[in-house]
């Protein structure tokens, strides 16, 4: 006899729309998910190849991550915690703390997801038109909430928040996520503000700049009392040894990073003059630019550089603004000039 599902299905859940990654077809330019086409350092292949033979032992760096982490932010060990991806360490932080949350719109899905898994009120406000930031707006509606989520550079917006907004809205002394997963691409960051303001908890990830995407690896910056209350429904070794070992390595080759960000910052401002000679487009301070394509559907500018090998990330209509919206990310350079080549036949 079949188990009736909708039964045992906690009520929350029916409703929930699941993530939908960007499409990976192989032999395709991938400008679809923010990652680092120049891939890791040739020293991190190298470590991961030595590491391989011990994957019959549990992870056991961790310690030693949170140590070389906690150097490269300028901080003590103990206020890094690492997760399985900054994705899980959200998990965690809704699993600490009592919500409602509040974000904004557009932003990242996958804080409304994972905030309405476990049951929890998800809120936002709209970014202004341009899709700058109001910290006046959020401010109020912060009244309603108890976690309060920023990303700052916003995904997919690429549009930033100033540390005086930030500063703003951690005086209402309610736990603040700021996700700075494109920190390596903008260089300014809130992580200075942990001395004055224990409610603040930042997020990063390996995934982005580090190029360590597929090894799911990602860390928060926080007071040592948040860490260690994370700590207490953080599950044991959520962090693979191969991924632990990447990023020592990767942090150790500080200079390979900076050059391969440093290519892709340079060659976001051409993707976005490009674009912005035939769309409506968004100064970015991460690694891709959004574009309007209207009068275009955002399918047809989609199919079109399908057509031609390219994927890129089609994200349509955003709830309460006018447009159809596109992001691409920024590849090599090789991979952007064949991109620019293709937006001029349009």
């Amino acid at each position: 006899m079949k188990p009736r599902l909708n039964e045992y299905v906690k009520p929350w859940v029916q409703g929930i729309g699941a993530y939908i990654p960007g499409k990976t077809i192989e032999g395709y330019i991938k400008l679809a998910s923010n990652e680092n086409s120049y891939g890791p350092p040739p020293r991190v292949m190298d470590a991961i190849e030595r590491a391989k033979s011990a994957i019959n032992i549990y992870p056991y760096k961790d310690d030693e991550v949170r140590e070389k982490t906690a150097e490269y932010c300028r901080v003590k060990p103990e206020n890094i915690i690492l997760g399985n991806g900054s994705d899980e360490l959200f998990d965690l932080i809704l699993k600490t703390f009592r919500g409602p949350c509040l974000g904004i719109n557009p932003s990242f899905s996958g804080y409304k997801i994972a905030v309405n898994i476990l049951g929890e009120d998800y809120l936002d406000i709209n970014l202004n038109d341009d899709f700058t930031f109001s910290s006046e707006e959020f401010i109020k509606k912060s009244k309603k909430a108890n976690i309060l989520i920023l990303c700052s550079p916003n995904n997919p917006t690429g549009t930033v928040m100033a540390e005086d907004q930030v500063k703003e809205i951690l005086d209402e002394n309610k736990i603040t996520i700021v996700d700075e997963a494109y920190f390596e691409f903008y260089g300014k960051t809130a992580v200075p503000l942990l001395k004055t303001y224990d409610n603040l908890i930042v997020l990063r990830t390996f995934a982005k700049a580090f190029a360590l995407a597929g090894l799911r690896i990602g860390y928060g910056i926080a007071n040592s009392d948040i860490v260690d209350l994370l700590y207490k429904v953080k599950p044991p070794f959520n962090v693979n040894s191969l991924a632990q070992e990447a990023a020592i390595t990767a942090l150790g080759d500080l200079a390979y990073m900076k050059s391969t960000t440093d290519s892709i910052v340079k060659d976001r401002e051409l993707l976005f003059e490009k674009l912005k000679q035939k769309f409506r487009t968004f100064r970015s301070y991460a690694n891709f630019v959004l574009a309007d394509t209207t009068p275009m559907s955002s399918r047809e500018f989609y199919d079109r550089l399908l057509e031609k090998g390219i994927i890129v990330r089609n994200l349509g209509k955003f709830r309460g603004f006018e447009g159809e919206y596109c992001r691409i990310s920024v590849g090599t350079t090789d991979e952007n000039r064949t991109f620019i080549r293709a937006l001029e036949e349009f």
